[in-house]
């Protein structure tokens, strides 16, 4: 995932206030014919739902597996530890004794229902797999949270609007709104939103990070340095030359940047003694940055200060 901007003018902003006062923003994944289209902002913030369309007790949920990424963090999995058939209870502590950033509960109908903890385009819940996912009636999807319609303003026409779960393939469009008496105009034109970068999306691929503390809590405002140790790269035209980025954990402990494929970089957790020196993979869209495997010297090297000899003095 990667955060996609849309810039969003408005002609004639005091003429449209006559009328409405929010504008609503959807979304296509797929593009033309855009029939997979949904709304990505709503009334207030929401965060990410998934429902299950099983009900319980569940008659073989005993010993299956569920895995589930949460705002586009690490994987979580769990085996169901209880014995069948098991009921909308026992499975929903299970859950939220190890998944964290959603809470599990009963719908109502004694399906499960997964909401995140985290409102707006940041907040998903991904089903990956495991055999629970039969059980429970959970379909390998994501599930995207909502954020606030966009307030028009009074002499103000220009508006942008951040997609924090987005792809550079993705398509979005826009409708002016009253929220007060539900009338809206009509829809713009789809367009596609823009990274920020003047690369080329396919040389590039979101790093992530998530980060908690010996507490086992999330730790935010975690900073992570990345120093580009390898300059002679090219890249669709272009020599990266940038030294090293900043990023910091959000409250979820998480944190992601856009890189380009194929670099070497240093990944450096601000105030441990850890430093891993990892080549940025040349094919995906995203990547775990602390993925052993990408790693090109030692998993987790500790830094040595090079601090040069006393004089011998006899």
């Amino acid at each position: 995932m990667a955060t996609i901007t849309i810039q969003i003018y408005v002609g004639d902003i005091e003429d449209v206030l006559l009328n409405f006062n929010k504008m609503q923003v959807q979304r296509s994944k797929l593009g033309t014919p855009y029939s997979d289209a949904l709304f990505i902002t709503a009334a207030v913030a929401e965060p990410p739902v998934l429902v299950g369309t099983v009900s319980a007790p569940f008659t073989s949920l005993s010993g299956e597996d569920l895995t589930l990424v949460v705002n586009g963090g690490v994987e979580q999995s769990l085996i169901f530890a209880s014995a069948n058939p098991i009921s909308i209870a026992n499975a929903v502590n299970e859950i939220n004794g190890i998944v964290t950033h959603l809470v599990a509960a009963d719908d109502g109908t004694g399906k499960l229902k997964l909401t995140g903890t985290l409102s707006g385009t940041g907040g998903t819940i991904e089903v990956t797999g495991g055999g629970a996912v039969v059980d429970l009636g959970l379909s390998q999807t994501i599930a995207h949270g909502k954020a606030a319609h966009i307030s028009l303003e009074s002499g103000v026409d220009e508006y942008i609007f951040a997609d924090l779960s987005g792809e550079a393939s993705y398509w979005y469009r826009t409708r002016y709104y009253h929220s007060v008496n539900g009338t809206f105009g009509g829809w713009s034109d789809w367009i596609q939103g823009s990274t920020g970068a003047s690369l080329a999306s396919g040389v590039l691929i979101v790093g992530k990070i998530q980060l908690a503390g010996i507490d086992g809590q999330a730790l935010s405002g975690a900073l992570v340095t990345l120093v580009n140790v390898n300059s002679a790269l090219i890249s669709d035209g272009y020599f990266i030359a940038g030294k090293s980025k900043q990023i910091e954990t959000d409250v979820t402990g998480a944190a992601e940047t856009t890189l380009v494929k194929g670099m070497i970089l240093d990944v450096i957790v601000e105030g441990t003694s850890i430093i891993r020196r990892i080549e940025v993979p040349s094919v995906g869209a995203e990547f775990d940055l602390l993925d052993p495997d990408l790693v090109l010297d030692d998993p987790f090297q500790i830094q040595v200060p090079d601090l040069p000899s006393a004089v011998r003095r006899s």
